[in-house]
C-alpha cells in the first residue's frame, strides 16, 4: 500500500505542475496575442484538453509501474492488457466516466480512486480557467 500512496503522490504533483504550467501559459500568450475572443477560447480548450491527455498518459505509465512492482493488474474480458488499454483505462478514469470495461485489482484501486479525484479537480481549473478567457479582454482588440 505504501508503493500505491507514493506513486499516486507523484502522479498528484506531476499532474498538478503539468495542469498549472499549461493553463499559464496559455493565460499569459493567449491574453497578449490580438485575436478574436471565439478564438482565444478555441485554442485554450485545445490546450488544456492536451494536457488532460498527457495527464491521463502519465497515470497509465503510473500503473504500469504499480503493476511491475506487483501492487495489483487489471481484469479485462477479453485478451491480456496492453499500453494502449491502460491508457484507455486511464483516460476513462480520469474524466470519471467509469465504464466498468477494464478494472484495476488490488493496490492499483487506490491510485485508480486517486486519479478519479485528481482527474475531477483539474477539470474543474480548467472549466474555471476557459470562464476566465471568455471574460478577459484583450487590449489590442477590447475583446471582439
Amino acid at each position: 500500500m505504501i508503493g500505491a500512496v507514493f506513486i499516486t503522490l507523484i502522479l498528484y504533483g506531476l499532474c498538478g505542475a503539468v495542469h498549472y504550467g499549461v493553463m499559464s501559459a496559455l493565460m499569459t500568450h493567449l491574453t497578449r496575442l490580438p485575436m478574436a475572443r471565439g478564438l482565444r477560447v478555441q485554442l485554450g480548450l485545445i490546450g488544456v484538453a492536451c494536457a488532460h491527455v498527457f495527464e491521463a498518459g502519465l497515470y497509465a505509465a503510473g500503473f504500469e509501474v504499480g503493476q511491475a512492482f506487483g501492487l495489483g493488474s487489471f481484469k479485462e474480458v477479453d485478451a491480456p492488457m496492453t499500453f494502449m488499454d491502460t491508457f484507455y483505462f486511464s483516460l476513462v478514469n480520469y474524466t470519471s466516466l467509469g465504464l466498468g470495461d477494464i478494472y484495476p485489482t488490488g493496490h492499483l484501486r487506490f491510485i485508480a480512486g486517486a486519479e478519479s479525484l485528481n482527474g475531477f479537480l483539474l477539470i474543474s481549473c480548467s472549466a474555471a480557467f476557459l470562464f476566465m478567457l471568455m471574460k478577459k479582454q484583450s487590449p489590442q482588440n477590447n475583446g471582439n
